[in-house]
């Protein structure tokens, strides 16, 4: 691996708690993370993913359809590997990159490959863009893979993170029994509304937090615990070279425990 200057931010720890009461997620933890583009969405989702996401312990599989330019530094930089659709899932912890072209591959590839992270279990996944899986757009339960692996991932040890541009085009499923639910800018009102209708309205900081009169400062958020049935506005993300640094030193010390 490259060398490169330690990260600014302290080592995580499992669902470690900052002083604000802000929770990280844990390595059994959903969450879904929206905003339109340009937003700061994948920015932050990559940052909180490095941080708690235990890719230390087990495959970590990022679904990436548009080439996100984080990943692919993570990828130039050899701290994620690339795995192709057509390939078994990887054994070893580790951060791994599918980036499918459903025009090459067609979705069927995608479908089956995701069957396979199902009948592995224990392996993270990490979908940016929902809208590009046929299942999760707003249609009724197909039974598919993906949304096999969000009604029965707890079971089978495969935490998700799922990242949407457009809320409203995605099923209900995706939004249901997450433990934490994150909003950027969003285009339409609709948008908020789907994300909001999982989030109690009696819990602390709701009226706060999700007023859909707010307007959100550049690259801030409104995030949910429901844990702690508690919600907050978030800062902006740390900028990529952070997310980078965290993943150095974290497979850094991984390597060096003879993990990966």
């Amino acid at each position: 691996m490259p060398q490169r200057r330690p990260s600014f931010l302290p080592a995580p720890r499992d669902r470690r708690q900052e002083p604000s009461g802000f929770i990280y997620p844990g390595k059994e933890d959903r969450l879904t993370i929206n905003g339109m583009t340009g937003s700061g969405k994948s920015t932050f989702a990559l940052w909180l993913f490095a941080e708690s996401a235990d890719y230390d312990k087990k495959p970590w599989i990022l679904i990436d359809f548009k080439g996100e330019k984080i990943i692919q530094q993570m990828i130039a930089e050899k701290l994620a590997q690339i795995v192709s659709v057509h390939d078994n899932v990887p054994k070893q912890p580790g951060v791994y990159v599918v980036t499918p072209n459903p025009r090459k591959d067609g979705m069927a590839v995608v479908a089956e490959f995701l069957w396979k992270i199902y009948e592995k279990g224990k392996v993270g996944v990490f979908l940016d863009e929902a809208t590009m899986i046929p299942e999760l757009r707003g249609e009724s339960n197909s039974g598919g893979p993906f949304q096999s692996i969000l009604s029965q991932g707890r079971s089978k040890e495969i935490p998700c993170w799922v990242l949407a541009q457009r809320p409203v085009n995605v099923n209900r499923m995706v939004y249901s029994e997450n433990n934490f639910y994150c909003a950027f800018r969003l285009r339409s009102q609709d948008d908020l509304k789907k994300v909001m209708d999982a989030i109690p309205e009696d819990s602390e900081g709701f009226e706060k937090t999700w007023n859909p009169r707010l307007k959100l400062k550049p690259y801030n958020s409104r995030w949910y615990d429901a844990q702690q049935d508690r919600s907050w506005i978030l800062h902006a993300a740390p900028p990529a070279d952070a997310t980078l640094d965290i993943l150095f030193d974290r497979l850094d010390k991984a390597k060096k425990r003879e993990v990966l």
